[in-house]
């Protein structure tokens, strides 16, 4: 055996066991579940992303140290995100990259950061709601009092921090502008409103329906004669004594008698 083939078959020993580990760690998590990752980005750069994981772990071919290797591709960001955003994509190698399961942050756990750095701020079309606790950077020591708000693209790399109850902008920030931020809580829906389904809708009781009225009408006044013809229509009989009260015509009229 030469030595390059010697080698090789070491690498892809290596790597078979690197990928074994790589995959005890892909059955610790689901889809759904909030994790960290370490891999690629599309371009093939470094990166790792923390959020939820947005599809069940997907086996590929990607390029990695100038070569087709076995990996695996991970979708992770902001909860309801589309997988295929491209941006969310992370792909982790059997000899570089991990992921592991990690706290989801709550609304109590401010970050002071870059704007970019914002879970859901490369995907969202409609903006991402956080709680804002105002401009950041390295003076800042502790958020300002906090607000629901949308962080939305304006234009020319522009973006502005509207309140959600007033609609008011609170900040025009830039890409790397540091602010303070927290996960909105998750009840909120971002327009102050419930969801159609929690509304409390009163239920309408049917009007009570009278009771009806007692009709007299020729069934109740007598017995139709099962014999008795005439050219007046069908006898009706007297309910005690019998005698002919009046006359059934066949148009469903009563005749009394006269």
């Amino acid at each position: 055996m030469s030595g390059h083939t010697a080698r090789r078959h070491a690498e892809q020993y290596e790597n078979g066991q690197n990928m074994t580990t790589l995959d005890a760690a892909l059955m610790k998590i689901t889809a759904g579940d909030y994790v960290t990752a370490r891999g690629t980005d599309t371009r093939g750069h470094e990166v790792t992303r923390t959020g939820t994981l947005l599809a069940p772990p997907q086996k590929v071919k990607a390029q990695f140290g100038g070569r087709k290797e076995d990996a695996v591709r991970l979708c992770i960001g902001l909860a309801g995100t589309d997988p295929s955003q491209r941006s969310t994509w992370t792909t982790l190698f059997p000899d570089f990259g991990f992921v592991e399961p990690t706290r989801k942050p709550t609304s109590n756990d401010w970050t002071n950061g870059p704007l970019s750095k914002v879970p859901g701020m490369r995907t969202a079309d409609e903006g991402v709601v956080v709680r804002f606790g105002g401009k950041g950077g390295k003076r800042s020591t502790e958020p300002a009092k906090p607000a629901l708000a949308r962080i939305r693209h304006v234009d020319n790399g522009r973006y502005e921090i509207r309140d959600v109850a007033t609609d008011e902008v609170l900040l025009t920030v830039a890409w790397q502008t540091a602010i303070w931020w927290a996960p909105a809580p998750e009840d909120e829906t971002g327009d102050g409103e419930p969801a159609a389904d929690e509304h409390e809708v009163p239920v309408e009781e049917a009007p009570p329906v009278p009771p009806a009225q007692a009709r007299r009408g020729v069934l109740y006044e007598g017995w139709l004669s099962a014999e008795e013809h005439t050219e007046l229509g069908r006898a009706v009989l007297h309910l005690t004594s019998g005698r002919v009260i009046g006359w059934l015509t066949t148009d469903g009229q009563f005749r009394p008698a006269a």
